[in-house]
C-alpha cells in the first residue's frame, strides 16, 4: 500500500475517533442536563412584595383610583395556615382590631393569605376570587359594578349583598349549607353549588343561570 493512502487511512481513523469521541461526551453531558442553549430566567418585578400580616378576621377593600376598562385588577383570597399579603407596590394596609383594611392605588392584583375569614367588604370595584376558603360562615358585601367567584369552598352559612350591576358566581365544586344571595338591579347570578338552604333576593337580573345540583336545592326565588 502506497504511504500516501497509509497516510489517508490514518488521518480517516483519527477523524472518526474525534466524532465518536465528541458525541459521546455531548451524550453524557445532555444526560447531565447541560447544554449549550441558553436559558433566561424570569425576572422577579421590582414592585413585588409578600409580607406577613397579624390575624384578622374580616377584610375591608377600598381603592383610591377609578377602575377603567382596559385597567383591571382581581384581589384573590387564599385559605393558607399564615396570614400573609401580596401585592406589586399598588397597596397599602393596616389592620385595627380584627379588621384588615387594604386600600388599592393602582390596578394590579393583591392576594391576601388567610387560616379563615368571616366578613368581607368591597369597595373597589375590582373582582374577587375566593379559592379553598373553609369557614363557619362568611358574608361579603359588594359595591355596585364587581364580580365575585368562588370556587372549592366550604361553608356553612354564605351570605352575599351586592349592589347594581354585580357578578356572582359560584362553582359546583363548593359545599355550603345556607346561602342567602341579595342582589341589585342589573345583575348577573350563575350559581352551580348545592345547598341545604337558599334564599334568593334578586331586582331585574340581566343574566340568570341555576344548574345542576344547585337548581335541585332550589327552595325559594325571589
Amino acid at each position: 500500500m502506497k504511504t500516501s493512502n497509509k497516510l489517508f487511512l490514518g488521518f480517516s481513523g483519527v477523524l472518526v475517533l474525534l466524532m465518536l469521541f465528541s458525541a459521546i461526551i455531548l451524550k453524557a453531558n445532555y444526560n447531565k442536563g447541560i447544554t449549550n442553549t441558553i436559558t433566561h430566567q424570569p425576572r422577579q418585578d421590582p414592585d413585588y412584595a409578600k409580607v406577613t400580616i397579624p390575624a384578622f378576621k374580616a377584610l375591608v377593600l377600598k381603592s383610591t383610583v377609578a377602575k377603567t376598562d382596559n385597567q383591571e385588577a382581581t384581589i384573590y383570597l387564599r385559605e393558607s395556615p399564615e396570614y400573609h399579603l401580596e401585592f406589586y407596590k399598588n397597596a397599602t394596609y393596616n389592620i385595627l382590631g380584627d379588621t384588615l383594611y387594604v386600600e388599592i392605588s393602582r390596578p394590579r392584583d393583591v392576594v391576601v393569605y388567610s387560616p379563615a375569614i368571616s366578613y368581607i367588604s368591597n369597595n373597589t370595584r375590582y373582582g374577587i376570587t375566593l379559592s379553598d376558603i373553609h369557614s363557619p360562615s362568611l358574608h361579603v358585601s359588594s359595591g355596585e359594578n364587581t364580580r365575585v367567584y368562588m370556587h372549592n369552598s366550604k361553608i356553612n352559612a354564605f351570605s352575599f349583598a351586592g349592589g347594581e350591576n354585580n357578578t356572582l358566581e359560584v362553582t359546583e365544586d363548593n359545599v355550603l349549607d345556607s346561602v342567602k344571595v341579595t342582589m341589585g338591579k342589573r345583575g348577573s347570578l350563575y350559581f352551580y353549588a348545592p345547598y341545604q338552604a337558599g334564599d334568593f333576593s334578586v331586582d331585574s337580573l340581566d343574566n340568570l343561570n341555576i344548574t345542576g345540583k344547585s337548581l335541585k336545592s332550589l327552595k325559594r326565588f325571589n
